[in-house]
């Protein structure tokens, strides 16, 4: 199935603080964070990863601009090439939006580029065309990967897991780096060889793989191998990856909440009584912010909990917990269209019964009237600001109805999934075709 392979990393010399030089995904950067990292470091990788700050006209000196550097930084030794092919494991320490602290455990390797046809490595959301223009201009002026895409992988036996605490176990101390992303989460990144690599290499012949986070930037690797293949050369068939088990303890997956713009919210009565054919009521409404932000906070714990969500209405300042009817609403989606396993994402309901049926939204242009949120605080703040009519809360998609949902060849919406904490970009990077 998939091939997976060591790789000669690229990474900072040891002597450069990586807290200083490595920086979030390039998709999360605001333009006074990308404004902050530049100025933290000349070093930083957001100037090899984010050429383009957000706001910026992309420009092809941007691009050649991060080419140049990542060339002059190992022609200075800011990067050094490692000696031998390596696996990189990385434990990430968090404190997830619910405030409990983790530790998840996955490895960087080289994975050969598969076509989605040939189901070695599987997709769960959609796409869109223009996020793919910028990191293929990039590919085109740096031919590097650098940062890598989260891929999930099936580990029933847990044979992958006890393969990466075997390695970590058997790696020096002293190899280690560390750095700390904004939120204080701790990264620690260790190089293994040997025996430890070949096992774990070994492990992924046998399995699928499951994009977690980086959709666009895999089609994005697809377009650009075709491309240098069409040149007559191989040098973009492979792409950098960060693997994790999928029965990993440390593995989360939390909600993005929506918010809506651009509508026409209803009354809070009138809400309801639109909801009423495939909704009940949970509770009494909550009316105030305190009040609302509480009864948000535990829609886990209610009970299905993939069938609860929270609406919040700035305009009123009150929120109401309504829960899915079934069967009546799973009969409703098949009847759509939907297989049973999409039916029962709670994207799904949100998007066609409540966003779709209940406020008049046409679900294929939803995302024209959405904004995101990671967190009830954050969603709330912004509710707050009045630019949206509308909040709608959910629970998080489970990493086994991601798997489920991509075995049959189905995608959800955008942002269905929100794995944290994200992957640092600095933590090492890899030339292509070497």
């Amino acid at each position: 199935m998939a091939e997976v392979t060591p790789f000669r990393g690229i990474r900072y010399h040891e002597s450069i603080a990586l807290d200083e030089v490595v920086a979030p995904p390039y998709d999360v950067i605001t333009a006074a964070q990308a404004a902050e990292l530049r100025a933290r470091s000349p070093h930083n990788a957001v100037h090899l990863d984010l050429p383009v700050a957000p706001g910026e006209a992309a420009q092809d000196a941007a691009y050649a601009s991060a080419a140049a550097a990542f060339e002059g930084w190992q022609a200075e030794d800011v990067l050094v090439r490692e000696a031998t092919p390596c696996l990189y494991l990385v434990d990430q320490t968090y404190r997830g939006p619910d405030g409990r602290e983790r530790t998840r455990r996955g490895f960087v390797a080289r994975l050969r580029l598969a076509d989605f046809a040939e189901r070695v490595v599987l997709p769960h959301e959609r796409t869109h065309a223009g996020a793919k223009i910028d990191r293929l201009r990039l590919y085109r002026a740096a031919c590097a990967d650098l940062s890598q895409i989260f891929l999930l992988v099936p580990d029933d036996d847990s044979g992958v897991e006890d393969a990466l605490a075997a390695a970590a176990d058997a790696a020096p101390a002293t190899v280690a780096r560390e750095a700390r992303d904004g939120d204080g989460n701790l990264h620690r990144i260790v190089p293994v060889a040997g025996r430890g690599m070949e096992r774990i290499v070994a492990l992924l012949r046998e399995r699928l793989l499951y994009i977690a986070d980086g959709h666009h930037r895999y089609e994005t690797a697809l377009a650009y191998r075709d491309e240098r293949r069409a040149a007559g050369e191989h040098s973009a068939d492979t792409l950098m990856v960060y693997l994790c088990s999928m029965s990993d303890p440390g593995l989360t997956v939390f909600p993005t909440h929506r918010l809506v713009r651009n509508v026409v919210a209803p009354s809070l009565a009138e809400l309801v009584e639109r909801l009423k054919p495939f909704f009940e009521v949970v509770g009494a409404p909550a009316r105030g912010l305190e009040a609302c932000r509480g009864a948000l906070d535990r829609l886990g714990e209610q009970a299905d909990p993939g069938r609860v969500f929270g609406l919040y209405l700035p305009r009123e300042d009150v929120c109401v917990v309504v829960k899915a009817r079934e069967p009546e609403a799973t009969r409703r989606l098949v009847a759509s269209g939907f297989s049973p396993d999409a039916a029962g994402l709670s994207v799904t309901v949100l998007h066609e019964l409540v966003l779709g049926d209940a406020l008049g939204m046409d679900p294929a242009r939803a995302e024209n009237h959405i904004d995101y949120a990671k967190s009830v605080p954050d969603a709330l703040a912004a509710l707050a600001g009045g630019r949206y009519e509308l909040g709608a809360f959910l629970n998080a998609t489970l990493v086994s109805q991601v798997r489920a949902l991509a075995d049959r060849g189905e995608t959800m919406p955008q942002k269905s999934t929100y794995f944290y904490p994200k992957l640092l970009t600095g933590l090492v990077f890899d030339a292509l075709g070497d």
